[in-house]
């Protein structure tokens, strides 16, 4: 049964605003540098006290004065880089930042919790639980990354973010959508003593053939269209992030609506949810872009233009389409609309 349409508004509502007060986080920390480096203290010791020696010492450094000494053949002792402002938050690329938590909260609040019209009294206190040891995992893989970036940060003037792909911001988001759906897959929020029966194997090879078939030739398109996006800049030029995205998709599409377009003619409604709201959401942080000067849409976008030159001012695009269709493909299926379509069927006298 599809979610109500006042529901549908409650959800998306509720998972955009988690999405902007995790993003302003980030923007805080940004904001926080200002024009300084956050650069390795080594006074303190190679390794740092923070959570456990995952993350190391660092302090607070003015731009110029780091940049003065790492350029200066005389000063023997470099500083170490590790974080810059923009490393956390991307505001050049905000439109693409907020597309992964976002993903995350839908996940969290639609298929962990069932909100908003299904949240089980007996069960939402194990849930929670879920969610928290979710976010737990979520914090520690990302200090363990962040570690690992700044024992391997040894070019003076390196910094751990590029345009649009590692920032710390998405690396803790992918890490929550990762976690979220390796909890959800092992059923770890709903354990039920009304097993299900196993499927029967001796049906599956024909389905297989088919289904590996179509996987292929989705895979193929979008090789084909993410090498067509970089040519004319508009992708990262590596693809790599691009395209990794491109991949999640498919998988997910699949998985959603089918693994033949005989399953996705019948899927329309969630195909068109997926389509028109991915649309909608490259409009609007167009129009974002515009009313504030420093949110950055990630494509036809001036702060990039200004940034890289105007022949890369759309590099955030195939990024951008990516995953906004993956999120309204998940919004789809969270609110229920992603099944076939059922005519009504006259009945006999």
């Amino acid at each position: 049964m599809p979610m109500s349409i006042k529901n549908c508004i409650l959800l998306l509502v509720v998972v955009t605003l988690c999405a902007a007060f995790s993003m302003r986080i980030f923007q805080g920390l940004d904001e926080m540098m200002g024009e300084q480096y956050w650069v390795v203290d080594t006074t303190q010791g190679d390794h740092g006290w923070y959570a456990m020696g995952l993350l190391p010492h660092v302090k607070l450094m003015p731009k110029d004065a780091v940049k003065a000494a790492n350029t200066d053949p005389a000063v023997k002792e470099k500083y170490t880089i590790y974080a810059q402002a923009g490393d956390f938050a991307g505001n050049s690329v905000y439109g693409i930042c907020f597309g992964i938590p976002l993903i995350m909260y839908l996940i969290w609040f639609a298929f962990i919790l069932g909100f908003p019209d299904r949240v089980d009294p007996y069960l939402l206190p194990r849930r929670i639980f879920t969610v928290a040891v979710i976010i737990t995992c979520s914090v520690l893989a990302n200090l363990f990354l962040m570690r690992i970036a700044a024992d391997f940060a040894r070019d003076p003037m390196s910094r751990i973010a590029n345009v649009a792909g590692n920032h710390a911001s998405l690396l803790f988001h992918n890490a929550g959508i990762w976690f979220a759906i390796l909890f959800s897959a092992l059923g770890t929020h709903n354990h039920s003593a009304n097993e299900t029966t196993a499927p029967d194997s001796r049906n599956w090879q024909t389905q297989a053939n088919e289904k590996f078939s179509w996987m292929f030739i989705l895979l193929g398109v979008v090789t084909v269209l993410e090498i067509s996006l970089v040519k004319n800049k508009l992708a990262l030029p590596d693809a790599a992030v691009d395209y990794s995205v491109w991949i999640i998709w498919v998988v997910i599409f699949m998985r959603m609506f089918g693994f033949s377009p005989k399953y996705w003619a019948k899927r329309s409604r969630g195909i068109s949810i997926m389509v028109v709201g991915t649309a909608l959401t490259l409009v609007a942080f167009y129009f974002l872009e515009r009313v504030t000067g420093n949110l950055g849409a990630g494509f036809a976008s001036p702060i990039l233009a200004k940034a890289l030159g105007a022949d890369n001012q759309n590099i955030g695009l195939s990024l951008m389409v990516s995953i906004y269709l993956i999120f309204w493909m998940e919004f789809a299926a969270a609110v229920r609309m992603n099944g076939p379509s059922k005519k009504a069927v006259a009945e006999k006298h």
